[in-house]
C-alpha cells in the first residue's frame, strides 16, 4: 500500500507517513479476537486498520472493499462477517467472494483481493506492517521481545477499550507520554498520588523502558499485598513503561495489568488517533477473580481520567512547536523525549 501525502505538511506528519510505513506496529492480543469474524478497528493516517479472525486465521486489511470503496466496518470492535452492504462481496476462509463473477468480464476479477497488511506476533501480541525495514524480532530487540513475550503469557482478556481522537499533533501527544516531567502538575490526584522517584531509562536501538519505584510508602505496601493475588512473574516492583517505537506504549504497576497505547498519527493537523487497552494479569486462583475484576475495573477508571488529564494539556501545545532537533531546554526527565526526536531526526534527515 502506497501512501500520498503533500510537501506541505509540518514535518511531524510527513515523518508519520515514513514511520508508520516503515515500522511494525503493535494492535492487540490475540485474546481480543478469539472467535471467528471478531474483529477490532483502528485509524491510522488517512485510512482504517481491521484486525480480524477469519476461522481462526488472524488477517490484518485496509478497512475498503476492493470493488467500489465502501467499508466494511463502522464500529470500534465487534463480531460480524465480512461483505460489503454495497454490491456484496464478502471474505472467508482467506478467498475473497464477489457477487455474480461472470458479470466482470472486461477485467481480471480473479487477482481481486482485500487490501492486506503484514502480520507479525511476538508471543500473544499482534503486530502489523505495511514495507518493514527489518524483521519485527531485529526491530523490538531481544530484551524486549523476550519481555513482551513473557508478558502476553501472563494476561488475560481485555479489561478496557478507550478510544478518541486527541485534539494534539501526534508527535506532541507521544512525547507527552514518555516523560514524567508533567505528571506533578497535570495528574494531581492520579499517577502523581504514587510520588513516582526519577527512576531509570534504559535505551534498547530507538526502543526504551523507564522503571520507577513508588515513593508513597503507603500505596506501595498496599500493593505488595495483593501481588498473592496475581499470576505474575518477574514484573517489575514499581511502575514501568516500555516504548515501542514509534507509536507505541505499554505501562503497568507491579505487573498487575497492562496499558497498551497508540497514538498513531493522522494526516491533519493537530489530531492524533489514541487508543488504549487494558489488560489485567491472571488470577493465581479461580477464587480471587473477583478482586482481580474489581482491581481491574478501578484501574480502567483512574488510567481514563489520566488519558483525559494528557488530553486536555496536549490540546494547549501547538503542534508546529514540534521539530525533531532536541528543544532549547530539557529537564533530566526529558531524556526519552531527547532520545525520541534523535529517532526521529533521521527520518526527517531524509526530507532534504
Amino acid at each position: 500500500m502506497a501512501i500520498q501525502h503533500s510537501d506541505t505538511m509540518r514535518e511531524s506528519a510527513t515523518i508519520a507517513c515514513n514511520l508508520v510505513d516503515s515500522y511494525w506496529h503493535p494492535v492487540c492480543l490475540k485474546n481480543e479476537i478469539p472467535n471467528n469474524n471478531d474483529f477490532i478497528r483502528f485509524d491510522v493516517l488517512d485510512f482504517e486498520l481491521i484486525v480480524y479472525n477469519d476461522n481462526g486465521h488472524i488477517v490484518i486489511f485496509d478497512n475498503v472493499c476492493p470493488h467500489r470503496g465502501a467499508r466494511f466496518f463502522l464500529d470500534d470492535s465487534g463480531t460480524e462477517a465480512i461483505r460489503c452492504k454495497y454490491h456484496g462481496w464478502g471474505y472467508a476462509n482467506g478467498k475473497l467472494n464477489v457477487a455474480n463473477t461472470k458479470s466482470f468480464t472486461q477485467c481480471d476479477i480473479g487477482a481481486a483481493d482485500l487490501n492486506k497488511f503484514k502480520v507479525g506476533f511476538c508471543g500473544e501480541f499482534v503486530f502489523f506492517a505495511i514495507n518493514p525495514a527489518r524483521s519485527l524480532e531485529e526491530q523490538l530487540g531481544n530484551r524486549i521481545y523476550g519481555s513482551l513475550m513473557k508478558i502476553s503469557s501472563q494476561l488475560g482478556s481485555r479489561g478496557d477499550l478507550n478510544r478518541y481522537v486527541f485534539q494534539s499533533d501526534w508527535a506532541v501527544a507521544l512525547e507527552n507520554a514518555l516523560e514524567p516531567y508533567h505528571i506533578p502538575l497535570v495528574h494531581v490526584d492520579t499517577l502523581s498520588t504514587l510520588r513516582l522517584t526519577q527512576g531509570e531509562n534504559v535505551f534498547l536501538g530507538e526502543n526504551s523502558i523507564w522503571s520507577s519505584h513508588i515513593g508513597n510508602e503507603k500505596m506501595d505496601k498496599r500493593l505488595k499485598s495483593m501481588k498473592k493475588y496475581f499470576s505474575v512473574d518477574g514484573a517489575f516492583e514499581g511502575y514501568s513503561s516500555i516504548f515501542i517505537f514509534p507509536f507505541a506504549m505499554l505501562s503497568s504497576t507491579y505487573g498487575f495489568s497492562y496499558s497498551l497505547q497508540n497514538f498513531f498519527p493522522s494526516l491533519k493537523n493537530d489530531q492524533t488517533f489514541f487508543t488504549s487497552r487494558l489488560y489485567p494479569a491472571l488470577a493465581t486462583e479461580s477464587g480471587y477473580q473477583e478482586i482481580v475484576d474489581t482491581f481491574t475495573q478501578s484501574t480502567a477508571r483512574i488510567n481514563r481520567q489520566i488519558f483525559d488529564e494528557d488530553h486536555q494539556v496536549c490540546k494547549r501545545v501547538s503542534g508546529r512547536s514540534w521539530s525533531s532537533k532536541p528543544p532549547k531546554y530539557f529537564s533530566d526527565l526529558e531524556q526519552k523525549v531527547l532520545h525520541f526526536r534523535k529517532s526521529c531526526s533521521k527520518w526527517a534527515s531524509l526530507l532534504t
